[in-house]
């Protein structure tokens, strides 16, 4: 039995009182709604004869210390229907906005819904409708993607963040995430040992201060009958030796820490980063650019603590709670022991304070996140925010999820100003009330009056590391958040990745051929269709078609920047699959509608794609592309830079620098992805001329709205909803009077109305 929901054991023997064997259900899926929309637990599954659909109110158990979900206790059954697989023409889902509909389409024609479900689910949903939908058709089902269907956390039932990567931040296993973290340590382990080292010697240093400076001092050098009577010189030098070796200590440290800090952010970043880049394209298509932004940097610096906080302070903070409780021990038992518990008492109320802000601390972390991320959508969007006078709009905007921010960071200061200040001032208290009492206990003779001193500085002394334990639970429930969102994308598949074994072709001649493929970047909404065609090598190939055809997905599939999920694309006969990363990105090159320029150069950004190009490579890539002329007339020709602080450029000139970047590569394969669309119809004309002498021994993939540009293609396909309409040369096309005829005759006819 596979289930895309797992079907507890209580449903089951509902199911068995109404006929349904376990042993025969197939598929489960679990909506949220009712068919009237309201919240309901729906439990929908079939055999190979019967649909069956059972909704009611689950009833859960108290949830109990340890537990991450609680078991299900009762389920209050309110519905139950069955559908003859028979009677059932195919199963399907009916999108709204925010939610959708399962629907039944009968032999009859007749549709009817049977559930409604959060829009978060439709996936699953998609998934099932297909497996239903092949079990009434007796068609054979492909079970190999089915552990992908994971939307939803098995232990807690909530919704992944990012369905592509199945993994729950409320779930995570703390203990895995430290143990990796450990794993981890030891990249640094010199460099954290060091500080270790030097926070521990201080840290003895800081215990026998008081052995020295108080109890020593007062009872055996300033009293008659003391052990070192007289030599006041020389304790004072002792005294000084040790307070300079802990001042020395802490300099040394100091310095090891600010050589230490920044290799370790360092590290962790460029790690973060280059697990990111691994990831494929829709990893990346799917997230703000802030957010991003926010696990390269904030999470680094979080989980840095981990290294230079958490674990040699901890240590050392251990060792020195320990020694100071010992000391005061031997010094007196009794006082000792009421101070101690007066201190643990404190520890409790402060670690129950900072367990509840940590809550607070995870909601203001979500709500800069959120923030920061609408401060880089307006950022890049300037262009845009001005040409529709949103100013005002975007403040409002950034303004409320800032206010967010700020509303929780008032709770956080606010319960700090009020909780804090009693908390010490309570210390302080119980502070002079055990002076008071030691000072009794030494005028009875029970303890020295340096005994006393020393106990007290030890009594100021164990508040630091106690308070260190009870803070850094906030720092360090923030370091393991960040570290299992760092291991969320270290251990995320890329979905589109290279064969363990890839097939070499270092030079490719380029026929490409597509059959059958199908694509969809959405369960259940294809993009691409059952669509067949071929590129001969040294062709000019042109695919045309309206807005939202599937061409430019087509050509993003051809370059393997995303993987068919139905039939193969082979180029020289391999399968695209199967061709090793470094011989297909060389061999293709691609010049996509939405040019990005990077931040440096022109020169720079030409030789992108071919670091290594000389000057002279450059300037002949960029007069290819029509593009040399107006370099020159920049004030600094091709060292002009561009981007943040630089000279802006128009669609056109960064289109044509985006081709230059292409032609430098020198591809076997070159796309064009409306490559001219930003240019008027001169300079148009002047790259297709550049475009007709790089057809020499290159095969050209070229998607254009402006048929005209296309007109000496090769061959030439027309695509209308992600299938194949037509394909021929223009002549041909024209002959048959088809769709290419009509998107011909639409063109002209505009021309016309334009000339006159």
């Amino acid at each position: 039995m596979k289930y895309f929901d797992v079907l507890a054991p209580l449903i089951e023997d509902e199911l068995l009182k109404r006929g349904i064997l376990p042993e025969d259900l197939l598929y489960c899926v679990k909506a949220d709604l009712d068919g009237d929309g309201k919240y309901i637990d729906v439990y929908i599954t079939f055999t190979k004869d019967t649909l069956a659909v059972i909704s009611g109110y689950e009833h859960y158990d108290k949830l109990k210390r340890g537990q991450k979900r609680r078991s299900m206790s009762a389920f209050d059954v309110k519905d139950y229907s069955e559908y003859e697989l028979t009677d059932i023409k195919r199963l399907y889902v009916d999108r709204y906005s925010n939610s959708a509909r399962l629907m039944i389409e009968d032999n009859n024609g007749e549709e009817f819904h049977i559930a409604r479900f959060s829009l978060g689910f439709a996936d699953k949903f998609e998934k099932f409708c297909d497996r239903l939908n092949k079990t009434v058709n007796g068609e054979e089902i492909d079970d190999s993607l089915l552990e992908g269907v994971k939307t939803h956390c098995p232990i807690c039932g909530e919704p992944f963040p990012d369905p592509n990567r199945p993994v729950c931040p409320r779930c995570v296993d703390r203990r895995s995430v430290f143990r990796r973290l450990l794993k981890m340590f030891w990249e640094f382990k010199w460099a954290v040992l060091l500080i270790l080292l030097t926070i521990a010697l201080s840290s003895v240093l800081a215990i026998l201060s008081p052995i020295f400076g108080a109890k020593m001092f007062y009872d055996e050098v300033l009293t008659e009958n003391g052990k070192y009577y007289g030599q006041i010189l020389m304790i004072v030098l002792v005294i000084m030796g040790v307070n300079l070796a802990s001042l020395i200590v802490r300099v040394i440290s100091g310095i090891i820490t600010s050589k230490v800090t920044p290799m370790v952010t360092h590290r962790l970043r460029v790690k973060i980063f280059s697990s990111m880049q691994s990831l494929s394209l829709d990893f990346f298509t799917s997230k703000q650019t802030g957010s991003l932004m926010s696990r390269v940097d904030r999470d680094s610096n979080n989980i840095y603590w981990f290294f230079t906080d958490i674990v040699p302070y901890g240590l050392t903070n251990v060792v020195k709670i320990v020694g100071i409780a010992v000391i005061m021990l031997l010094l007196s038992p009794l006082l000792s022991i009421g101070i101690i518990l007066t201190i643990t008492v404190i520890e409790l109320i402060q670690h129950r304070f900072y367990r509840s802000q940590r809550k607070l601390y995870r909601k203001y972390d979500v709500a800069m996140r959120s923030a920061n991320s609408v401060l880089s959508d307006v950022m890049n969007g300037q262009r845009v925010v001005k040409a529709f006078s949103n100013e005002e709009r975007e403040i409002g905007r950034y303004a409320r999820r800032n206010t967010d921010a700020y509303t929780i960071n008032t709770r956080i200061n606010g319960r700090l100003a009020n909780t804090i200040p009693v908390i010490w001032t309570f210390y302080r208290v119980i502070n002079k009330l055990a002076f008071c009492l030691g000072a009794v206990m030494v005028i009875k003779g029970h303890i020295l009056f340096g005994a006393l001193s020393a106990l007290l500085s030890y009594t100021d002394m164990a508040y630091e590391p106690i308070s260190f334990f009870t803070w850094i639970g906030d720092r360090w429930a923030r370091c393991m958040d960040a570290a299992s969102r760092m291991f969320e994308i270290m251990d995320a598949l890329p979905s589109v990745k290279e064969d363990e074994h890839p097939v070499r072709l270092p030079e490719m001649k380029g026929d490409i051929e597509l059959k059958n493929v199908s694509f969809e970047y959405e369960a259940g909404r294809p993009v691409i269709k059952g669509l067949s065609m071929k590129v001969e090598a040294g062709q000019m190939f042109g695919i045309v078609g309206k807005t939202g055809a599937g061409k430019s997905t087509i050509i993003n599939l051809m370059a393997r920047l995303y993987d068919v999920t139905g039939g193969e694309i082979t180029i020289d006969g391999v399968p695209i699959r199967k061709l090793a990363w470094e011989d297909l990105r060389r061999n293709i090159g691609i010049v996509s509608q939405e040019t990005f320029l990077f931040i440096g150069t022109i020169a720079d950004n030409i030789r992108y794609s071919d670091p290594d190009a000389t000057m002279e490579d450059v300037i002949e890539a960029a007069k290819s592309a029509n593009a040399h002329e107006f370099i020159t007339k920049l004030p600094d020709g091709y060292n002009t830079r561009i981007g943040e602080g630089g000279v802006s450029l128009s669609g056109g000139e960064k289109q044509r620098i985006s081709i230059a970047r292409a032609i430098i590569q020198k591809p076997n394969i070159l796309i064009l992805d409306e490559a001219t669309a930003s240019m008027d119809t001169r300079t148009e004309r002047k790259i297709q001329a550049a475009i007709d002498k790089l057809k020499q021994g290159r095969t050209i993939i070229s998607i254009a709205h402006r048929l005209s540009t296309l007109r000496d293609a090769d061959k030439l396909c027309v695509i209308e909803h992600g299938e194949l309409k037509e394909s021929g040369t223009h002549d041909e096309l024209i002959r048959l009077k088809g769709k290419y005829f009509e998107l011909y005759k639409l063109q002209s006819d505009a021309l016309k109305f334009i000339n006159d």
